[in-house]
């Protein structure tokens, strides 16, 4: 049996981050958990591990964490990591929630009630209420103050020049192409396998020919005809490993409620009945997808098994938009734009609206697509300016709590909740699945959310996929989480190559 080694050089692929600030960036990138790491990791089950925090105790009544910090912790410029690390982090993430930046992170610490640090090892934090998602939210990123601190954080030059603790430093950004990261030797944990990690840019959803070509040593396939074919053949399964996910995961559609006609929940689900999600997963995904009635992750406590997604039904889709008062006449019914970003301008996606425009006009709806530049997307979302936006949900922690996508506090600009729905009794079955640590009690309350949100359709989830990967043989300790939106510990850093 070959054992680990050091040295080598592997080529992975990622979306290139506007931020190399863990607070502030909201894509998934591949660069940020080469650098930093949080109090708290997650094992392959997706339980916490300790990290930087080398254990925890939490108070019996579910609402105070005390952490004891790992002794002997450098940032990458050879500074000490302290408790005072910790505040900056925090502080930073209350700040960037009252500026109103883009982040995932201030819904997760509203509840802190206070942090407290009794010695440069220790950090308490105390919530105003029982919190279940408290302990995985501490998976955030810690950033340095010495770095991050001193001015608005959105115009730190850590944003570009970073400094973490993790087993990898930034040795290079070669803008729209590449970024080259180095190992970090003075990382706390010893030190990681690979002498360095290039990521790159610049491929285009066409991975798997670039992994082919030796351009990538690991790739997403997301291209289910290729799966279904070209990977399975002898010659590929020779030169590579390959690997099925079945994750945290699912893409749907926001509705703007705010905005007439979909602030009619008839149109909602009338417009959700007239997508054919079933032809979809079958014909385009051939079967390498699951159908979804909610926003829940499929690989977590939450969605109630006994509510099915809504059927393809256009007679039933005709009559609400008719009660609505939206009938047919000489130009339709209305017209919907969708909008989304550029990176979702896949082979799949487009013959996946192709069906959905066909549906639609079957019924009066003239649908179009707009792909968007990261930036505009970014800013048609925040101003709120779509009918609609198509998207794909990735957990930023791993807890079922939908909360970001659909809590009332959630509506203002930078936040999560695309749809700007609000409702109090949704409002009420968020905050009191949160407020039990008792998984039944929670599963009970996300049962009730279901249920109401099948029927008020904020969200028209299409379809949980299942994501395929394939790297090469040469690359050892691969799984693919390791690298995926919730990197396991310890992740990449026990990867390893032949010589």
């Amino acid at each position: 049996m070959m054992r680990p080694r050091q040295g080598g050089h592997v080529v992975l692929p990622s979306n290139e981050p506007l931020y190399l600030n863990p607070l502030l960036e909201t894509r998934f990138t591949r660069a940020l958990p080469l650098i930093f790491e949080g109090l708290v990791g997650l094992s392959s089950s997706l339980e916490p591990v300790p990290v930087l925090a080398e254990s925890w105790t939490q108070s019996s009544d579910g609402r105070s964490i005390t952490f004891k910090l790992r002794k002997g912790v450098k940032w990458s410029d050879g500074r000490p990591f302290t408790a005072k690390d910790v505040v900056f982090t925090f502080e930073s993430i209350r700040a960037i929630g009252k500026a109103g930046l883009p982040s995932v992170w201030p819904s997760y610490f509203e509840r802190v009630a206070k942090l407290e640090t009794p010695d440069p090892g220790t950090v308490v934090v105390t919530y105003a209420k029982p919190y279940a998602p408290a302990l995985t939210a501490w998976t955030v990123g810690i950033i340095p103050a010495h770095i991050y601190g001193g001015g608005p954080i959105d115009k730190s030059r850590g944003n570009r020049e970073p400094v973490g603790t993790g087993p990898f430093r930034m040795a290079r950004w070669i803008e729209g192409k590449r970024m080259l990261f180095e190992v970090n030797k003075a990382w706390w944990n010893g030190r990681a396998n690979l002498d360095t990690i290039e990521l790159r840019l610049d491929l285009g959803d066409d991975q798997l020919k670039a992994l082919k070509s030796g351009q990538l040593d690991f790739a997403q396939v997301p291209d289910v005809e290729s799966w279904s074919s070209e990977v399975q053949m002898p010659d590929f399964r020779t030169d590579f490993e390959v690997a099925t996910v079945v994750g945290s995961l699912y893409r749907a559609i926001a509705w703007n409620v705010q905005k007439k006609p979909l602030d009619d929940k008839r149109v909602r689900l009338a417009l959700t009945l007239a997508l054919n999600r079933g032809r979809v997963i079958e014909d385009v995904f051939l079967n390498q997808a699951q159908a979804m009635s909610a926003p829940f992750f499929p690989n977590m406590v939450g969605a109630d098994p006994s509510i099915a997604p809504h059927p393809f039904d256009l007679d039933h889709a005709v009559k609400l938009l008719d009660e609505a008062g939206y009938k047919a006449g000489p130009n339709g019914r209305f017209p919907l734009e969708i909008i989304a970003p550029t990176s979702q301008r896949t082979r799949t996606i487009e013959e996946m609206f192709a069906i959905f425009r066909s549906d639609l006009s079957a019924i009066g709806i003239d649908m179009k697509v707009e792909y968007l530049a990261p930036k505009d997307y970014n800013d048609r979302v925040i101003l709120r300016d779509f009918d609609a936006v198509s998207f794909g949900w990735l957990p930023d922690i791993p807890d079922p709590d939908p909360s970001s996508l659909l809590s009332t506090s959630q509506i203002k600009a930078g936040r999560q909740n695309l749809a700007g729905y609000s409702d109090p009794e949704v409002d009420r079955l968020l905050e009191a699945a949160v407020a039990t640590a008792n998984r039944d009690e929670r599963k009970a309350l996300y049962h009730k959310l279901h249920a109401k949100l099948h029927a008020d359709l904020p969200y028209t989830v299409l379809y949980a996929p299942y994501s395929h990967y394939a790297w090469s043989r040469r690359v050892h300790g691969v799984h693919p989480e390791d690298i995926g939106n919730q990197p396991r510990y310890p992740g990449v850093s026990g990867w390893w190559v032949d010589k």
